[in-house]
């Protein structure tokens, strides 16, 4: 399986819950197919370089995940139709931004790990 990085850019007009159903739909659309989705951020509302169908901004939301090559041709034929959608780009990454991307997801769930059980300690303590 190889790896990739996609970036969304939606409609500015959805609300938030619109958009948590856009980024789950594609969520599905990979797992259905044989992918596992390692982390979604949503990176909100952001100015346009220039306009897209008539918007100058527009809501970003960047996947990562891993899958096998035909999903990518699956994902294209589903973002033509897709009404929320603005603009997207997906890119294969290489095995040294695998790498970073991999070990940059770890350290963050460890320092949420770190953090939750912090947390619990402090409710145990009062």
């Amino acid at each position: 399986m190889n790896y990739y990085e996609n970036i969304m850019i939606l409609d500015p007009n959805l609300d938030e819950k619109t958009v948590e159903s856009a980024v789950e739909r594609v969520r599905d659309l990979v797992i259905k197919k044989g992918g596992e989705v390692l982390k979604s951020e949503n990176w909100g509302l952001k100015k346009l370089a220039f306009n897209l169908k008539k918007q100058n901004k527009g809501i970003y939301i960047l996947l990562f995940f891993k899958a096998p090559s035909p999903v990518i041709a699956e994902l294209e034929r589903f973002y033509k139709v897709f009404e929320p959608l603005l603009k997207f780009l997906i890119v294969k990454l290489k095995k040294k931004h695998v790498e970073s991307i991999l070990s940059a997801i770890s350290e963050a769930k460890s320092g949420q790990d770190a953090e939750s059980a912090s947390k619990r300690e402090e409710n145990k303590s009062v």
